[in-house]
């Protein structure tokens, strides 16, 4: 980098101590094109007094008076803080000579100048602040996303960490993904160990969050409380009160009480009650409307039984007098096919809305849409009038 002394440098002053074959073409590139952007363009940042070529006094020619300030001033220091030229000390002049041979030609000085301080101070502008809360509502999955969602309203930023068309109980958390828990507004999560990477995430939080278990009345390891509309609005009404704002819930949770209304009347009179489900997903829904939930794998629904246990999965289903063994859209549907290829019965999709695939998504599918399908299914199933 190299700085100007009072005599200025000019491109049609050539000097005689520069050999012919030592003087550089016009235009000619240096080692990378550092001298692309703009000359005139006002830099950023700030950038300490420097040592050029052996100069301990030496100044930039653009140097920033002050720094990012600290505490509640953060948040100014992530814009471009205003600058001052400063003339260069007469006492170090530097000659054409030497500018010459460092860079070629003399036009190019500024901008190597202009760029090695943008280089310097855009990073440290990017560091400065950081570490604060925003207004992000962060959410461990799609039901707990969209009850934040509708509670905090349009304008609200809430980050699902369970990408459409994954599975919730295997999600790993990348280092962005702990920072958003980390300096979210809120955090939205279920406990008890359903997902461990989120809950570890959440412990090293410093701010409000919501485990959407203990306030729903969860009971034993299944979390699936959203599948009970009831208990699914005082999810909501939580997150209502942790934001601030509890009559924000109040629309969302009518809206549950009509579905759970809904769902009242469509399964009050049915010839079966017994639900056979590919994992144990459904205890709450089962429990709210009067089912019987027949689940052929616990709560982990990537277990796979072995040929013994399919056998006695099938005598089940033959006993319960079920006609349908239900699969989930995001799980394999392998065992449940099989278990009713061998009972006899046949087979349809109940979705645990533990999260939307692609499809749902880009077809503009929520939780109340899933859930009215749910009920059509069962209605179904189960032969209700």
């Amino acid at each position: 980098m190299m700085v100007v002394g009072p005599r200025r440098l000019e491109p049609r002053d050539p000097v005689a101590r520069v050999h012919a074959l030592d003087e550089t073409e016009l235009g000619e590139r240096i080692e990378r094109p550092v001298d692309a952007c703009d000359a005139d363009g006002a830099p950023v940042g700030r950038d300490p007094v420097v040592d050029l070529l052996g100069r301990p006094a030496a100044v930039l020619a653009v140097e920033i008076l002050d720094h990012c300030a600290a505490g509640a001033a953060a948040a100014e220091t992530r814009r471009a803080q205003p600058v001052e030229c400063l003339e260069t000390p007469a006492a170090h002049p530097l000659n054409d000579s030497d500018s010459q041979h460092l860079v070629g030609s003399p036009g190019v000085v500024s901008r190597i100048v202009l760029l090695c301080i943008l280089a310097a101070t855009v990073p440290a502008l990017a560091g400065c602040g950081g570490g604060a809360s925003d207004d992000t509502i962060v959410a461990a999955f799609y039901p707990l996303a969209f009850a934040a969602g509708q509670v905090a309203g349009p304008d609200a930023e809430v980050v699902n960490l369970t990408p459409p068309g994954a599975e919730p109980h295997d999600l790993e958390l990348s280092p962005r993904d702990v920072g958003r828990v980390r300096d979210a507004a809120l955090a939205v999560y279920a406990g008890d160990g359903f997902q461990p990477a989120v809950q570890q995430a959440v412990e090293g939080r410093g701010g409000p969050s919501v485990d959407v278990l203990a306030h729903a009345g969860a009971v034993g390891e299944d979390p699936h409380v959203w599948l009970d509309p009831v208990r699914f609005a005082t999810v909501a009404r939580e997150i209502a009160s942790a934001l601030g704002t509890p009559a924000a819930a109040d629309d969302l949770v009518a809206r549950l009480d009509a579905l759970d209304d809904e769902y009242r009347r469509g399964l009050g009179r049915c010839a079966r009650r017994e639900v056979v489900t590919s994992h144990a997903a459904f205890g709450y829904l089962a429990a709210r409307y009067g089912l019987v939930q027949v689940p052929l794998v616990g709560l982990q629904p990537e277990a796979e039984p072995g040929p013994r246990e399919v056998e006695r999965l099938v005598d089940e289903v033959r006993a319960t007098g079920a006609t349908t063994v239900f699969s989930e859209p995001l799980a394999s549907p392998a065992l449940a096919d099989a278990v009713a290829r061998e009972a006899g019965v046949a087979t349809a999709v109940l979705d645990p809305l533990e999260g939307l695939t692609a499809d749902e998504t880009d077809a503009g599918a929520d939780y109340f849409s899933v859930m009215e399908k749910n009920l059509d299914v069962l209605r179904t199933a189960l032969g209700c009038r």
